[in-house]
């Protein structure tokens, strides 16, 4: 017989799509921490689903890292989903300088500069840069996302096991 081994990788793709796909789309974008936080309590969820119907115990730890993938997931999908709405997040920001500038009595030196940004041309850098700090930022929220479902999803002490042992009725005498 096999060793039952607990899988990560499926419930932390699903959460980590979560957080990643909902943290990107333009207006949901504005709560990426409760994206990442949901998508490490979604693959929680997941890996607590599949210890119970497989009979494998279900720790801290497991929910801890179930989230920190999810969140890693998550932040990968998001970068790459953020390329084709880099001209869209640009006007945004563009648009929330220009709105800013007008409640300032005096605009620091180089405020134009950063309103004239453009996306002419794509940086390795700025991009690997992005990729990093949204990994770990993610992996953050999804490792606290994790402890958060593993406090909701823990299973209750005693219930693992439950089985019954068959009671032999028609014998009423202990074994010696």
């Amino acid at each position: 017989m096999g060793v039952k081994e607990k899988s990560y990788l499926v419930p932390a793709l699903i959460g980590g799509a979560l957080a990643g796909l909902a943290s990107a789309i333009p207006f949901l974008h504005l709560f990426c921490c409760v994206w990442g936080l949901a998508g490490g309590v979604l693959a929680t969820y997941f890996l607590a689903d599949s210890a119970s119907k497989q009979s494998l115990p279900f720790k801290i730890s497991d929910g801890l890292l179930v989230g920190a993938l999810a969140g890693v997931f998550g932040a990968i999908i998001n970068v790459i989903v953020q390329i084709p709405l880099a001209d869209y997040y640009l006007e945004w920001t563009r648009r929330f300088l220009e709105s800013l500038s007008r409640f300032m009595e005096e605009v620091p030196a180089g405020w134009e500069s950063l309103s004239e940004i453009g996306s002419q041309t794509w940086d390795p850098f700025y991009f690997l840069l992005n990729l990093l700090l949204s990994c770990l930022i993610f992996a953050f929220l999804g490792a606290l996302g994790g402890l958060i479902g593993y406090s909701i999803f823990k299973p209750t002490p005693g219930a693992k096991n439950e089985t019954q042992t068959p009671q032999n009725k028609g014998n009423s005498q202990s074994s010696l």
